[in-house]
């Protein structure tokens, strides 16, 4: 298995800037709101962001919602949680999600915009085995958008948008069910779509 470009090669840097470019941190910050005002764990519980990167998201959320709960952010690059525990002060941990060490368990594990730059698959098995909930957003371009050159090394970037459907059958017979969905746009017509996912116990 090559080595990924998220270990060391993409710079904190140049994806900050990326991001920013898109507006994406922002509308996934609503979804993340929305969640944490609708659905909210229960207080005290432990709640994972896998694959949090720098925490950008963090700018545009009310980290206060994140006060009643024990919260751990996790990802593969260590410079880019070192960025993230500036921002939200928590437990931090280099991990990788496609085999994550964490046992858990959490109430909740949150995933932004990760699963389409790794086997996630692989991933989606890890996180059912140590959350009882989880939260995804993925990405869902309007049909013909042509591929935009990413500058600096984000051009190391290799990913592919999910369907939704296959991301929801995965989960399915990982014995976790959808269910709620929250969508909101973005530019060029790009949506951010946020699946939440529960065992039956849990489900509305």
């Amino acid at each position: 298995m090559s080595e990924s470009p998220w270990r060391a090669g993409i710079t904190a840097e140049d994806y900050e800037r990326h991001m920013a470019g898109t507006g994406q941190p922002r509308a996934n910050a609503d979804l993340l709101a929305e969640l944490f005002r609708e659905r909210p764990p229960a207080r005290g519980a432990a709640v994972l962001f896998a694959g949090a990167g720098t925490g950008q998201i963090f700018d545009d959320f009310p980290v206060e919602m994140l006060e009643p709960y024990r919260v751990t952010c996790t990802d593969i690059n260590a410079d880019f949680l070192r960025r993230l525990a500036a921002r939200l002060p928590c437990a931090t941990a280099v991990d990788d999600i496609e085999c994550p060490t964490l046992t858990g368990p959490f109430e909740l594990a949150i995933v932004i915009l990760v699963l389409e730059h790794v086997d996630w698959r692989r991933a989606v098995g890890g996180l059912c085995g140590i959350a009882r909930r989880v939260f995804v957003v993925i990405q869902q371009n309007p049909e013909g958008l042509a591929p935009r050159a990413l500058g600096g090394t984000m051009s190391l970037v290799n990913s592919r948008l999910l369907r939704a459907d296959e991301l929801i059958g995965k989960f399915e017979t990982q014995g976790l069910q959808l269910v709620r969905t929250s969508t909101r746009a973005v530019r060029d017509g790009k949506s951010m779509v946020g699946l939440e996912f529960a065992r039956s116990a849990t489900a509305l």
